[in-house]
């Protein structure tokens, strides 16, 4: 029996009981874990590529906020510095360290998922939230970001420094390459490679944002974090030295022309140069 701080109590069932700290009783078969479908330390690993659904044991990937096989979802958060979800009840992020802040409440849109066609979620009423333009597909865990809320993405995090490294994920096979549509005009986008060097290959929509799949956006961050505007600009000279230019064709910006900004206008102001170049093909 378990007492709430209200008063009310409840029984549980024999198989959903919760265990006792050395009492040596066996987790149920189901693979729940003793706690059955309740938080408990050990239901949705944070450092982890994959959960279990504490409903009905279904293992998911960690990118998802719902079940695929019983659609219940999973009080996870978001985190704002990587952007990767934590598992409920989670106070700091298990990938950067940064502590977790509450999120907006997601409302559905009328935008199709370009990848499993289920409606996109976005944070409607959501305040000063910053990243309150993004959409993500809570069904795949792919996110829809504009261009002007990237550029706001990336220039925090190359000014935050280098994240931990992360777990690698599993060789995934390879599929046949499929051009998406933008959620929002529903035209074709096209497939780069973030920043040329990266190896995160996003679909690009010219007029309103760029598709990461599942984790990607995590990817991307990270690159950025680890210098890599700098790392697309060494690659841009050397193309340009062997090809005998004159000129560089990603030329960097001159820092006197923003002496009276702010290093993290600098810096936005290099990010949205950099993604120009990304949307403009």
């Amino acid at each position: 029996m378990v007492t709430c701080t209200c008063g009310a109590s409840a029984t549980f069932p024999a198989a959903f009981a919760p265990s006792r700290a050395g009492s040596g009783a066996a987790a149920p078969a189901n693979g729940l874990g003793a706690g059955g479908p309740y938080r408990t330390s050990t239901m949705m690993p944070s450092d982890g590529l994959e959960i279990r659904c504490p409903y009905c044991g279904h293992t998911c990937q960690s990118t998802l906020r719902v079940c695929p096989h019983c659609d219940v979802r999973f009080d996870s958060v978001r985190c704002g510095g990587c952007y990767t979800l934590q598992p409920p009840g989670a106070f700091t992020c298990a990938r950067c360290a940064r502590p977790l802040e509450l999120e907006p409440l997601l409302d559905v849109t009328d935008a199709p998922c370009p990848r499993c066609t289920k409606p996109l979620e976005a944070a409607g009423g959501a305040g000063g939230w910053e990243d309150a333009r993004l959409h993500e597909c809570p069904r795949c865990g792919g996110m829809f970001v504009p261009r002007e809320a990237l550029a706001d993405i990336l220039c925090r995090a190359e000014l935050a420094g280098p994240l931990p490294e992360a777990k690698r994920a599993p060789v995934m096979a390879l599929e046949q390459v499929r051009y998406l549509s933008c959620p929002l005009c529903r035209s074709s986008m096209n497939r780069v490679n973030f920043g040329k060097v990266s190896g995160v290959i996003v679909d690009v929509c010219r007029v309103h944002g760029t598709w990461f799949d599942g984790g990607e956006l995590t990817r991307v961050v990270a690159f950025a974090a680890a210098g890599g505007l700098v790392k697309t600009r060494a690659r841009d000279e050397q193309a340009a030295k062997e090809e005998g230019a004159r000129q560089q064709r990603f030329e960097p910006l001159s820092l006197t022309r923003f002496s009276h900004r702010t290093e993290v206008d600098q810096r936005l102001e290099e990010w949205r140069f950099f993604l120009n170049e990304l949307f403009f093909w």
